[in-house]
């Protein structure tokens, strides 16, 4: 049998309760030329009977098990080391593919040779697999690499990468938060895209959605937003500062004091000046990364005018200085308020894909 072009992995512990599902969704895809390799980690419920059973029914399924539990990104990497496919393809225990994933991320991959990894939109489900929310993240490559600086971009299942790439930076290598480290390594020698359609699923579980990120999975995310943001500076970051521009990024602002404020403004604006000279971007991505960049920085001058009025109201008008659209975005922001700005966005964003579709 010659080798596949697709390699499907899936690291699996104690995932019984819905790996039928999972596995199911995979064997029903429309594209059928692919191999599945499970690596079962030391699972003691009955994940490994499961297995065999599907296993025998299916010869395209490879089970590998670990004698000892290695955890999530061990086990990916076995599968990976495993693979023969040209492409891989990630799916977890808990995730359903909807029937065209494959295909669709197949030809994506075909038809953009400078893309090393492709996510898609997601359905968030429940237990029950009812869809309680989405993940859509904005389709535009440039936009996919500004907002990788800062974090995760993709549902770790919703990926399709090159086999070559992922080997050529060394597979998953972080302990926590294994996926965003791996897709911004990829970023740095090949480039980022998105299916702008709903093509898997993602299963939380009941409270997951309100549970606190485990500190060390944070230092981690810390560790590789500091390595994102140095290499796209050029200049070294310190991780206490980087741990301050995460406060911005998920709406902590106001935990920093007035000379935290200015070196996080400081940073966005270097990145965004350097980010601008270093890629190559339609003036679409330009409008909608100074967009982020211009929230972002209301946002810190907003919280400056709290502590110091003057300093503050000197930040609001400095920012026009740097870029004259973000004066554009500060007033929506102001007049219209943030929750109707992003609903107005958001439509406009389906209109647009919507037109493009047909």
């Amino acid at each position: 049998m010659s080798n596949p072009l697709i390699s499907i992995i899936l690291p699996v512990y104690n995932g019984e309760k819905h790996l039928s599902e999972c596995i199911n969704s995979i064997l029903s895809q429309t594209f059928t030329d692919f191999e599945f390799i499970i690596v079962d980690d030391a699972s003691t419920d009955g994940t490994p009977n499961l297995l065999e059973k599907f296993a025998q029914s299916d010869n395209r399924i490879k089970i590998i098990t670990h004698e000892k539990n290695s955890r999530q990104t061990v086990a990916a990497n076995t599968a990976c080391k495993h693979a023969n496919g040209k492409y891989i393809a990630r799916i977890d225990a808990d995730d359903i593919a909807l029937p065209n994933r494959l295909e669709e991320q197949f030809n994506f991959l075909e038809n953009n040779l400078g893309i090393g990894v492709v996510g898609s939109w997601v359905d968030i489900i429940d237990n029950t697999s009812n869809v309680i929310s989405s993940w859509n993240p904005q389709p535009l490559k440039g936009c996919l690499s500004w907002s990788l600086l800062f974090g995760n971009i993709f549902a770790h299942s919703s990926v399709m990468f090159r086999l070559k790439i992922a080997e050529e930076v060394g597979f998953y290598q972080s302990p926590e938060a294994e996926d965003f480290d791996l897709w911004s390594k990829m970023s740095r020698i090949s480039g980022i895209g998105c299916v702008p359609k709903t093509i898997q699923q993602r299963r939380v579980w009941e409270g997951q959605l309100n549970l606190k990120v485990p500190q060390e999975t944070l230092e981690c995310v810390y560790q590789i937003m500091q390595k994102n943001i140095n290499h796209t500076i050029g200049k070294s970051i310190s991780i206490n500062k980087i741990k301050n521009v995460r406060k911005l990024i998920v709406g902590d602002s106001n935990q920093l004091n007035q000379e935290e404020i200015i070196d996080t403004k400081n940073i966005v604006i270097d990145l965004y000046k350097t980010y601008l000279k270093k890629f190559k971007l339609d003036k679409k991505e330009k409008r909608l990364i100074a967009k982020d960049v211009a929230l972002k920085l209301f946002s810190l001058a907003k919280h400056q005018k709290q502590i110091n009025s003057i300093k503050g109201l000197m930040a609001l008008i400095s920012i026009v200085s740097i870029d004259k659209k973000f004066m554009f975005y500060i007033l929506l922001r102001k007049f219209i308020g943030r929750n109707k700005l992003e609903n107005i966005q958001q439509r406009l964003l389906q209109r647009i894909n919507y037109i493009h579709a047909n």
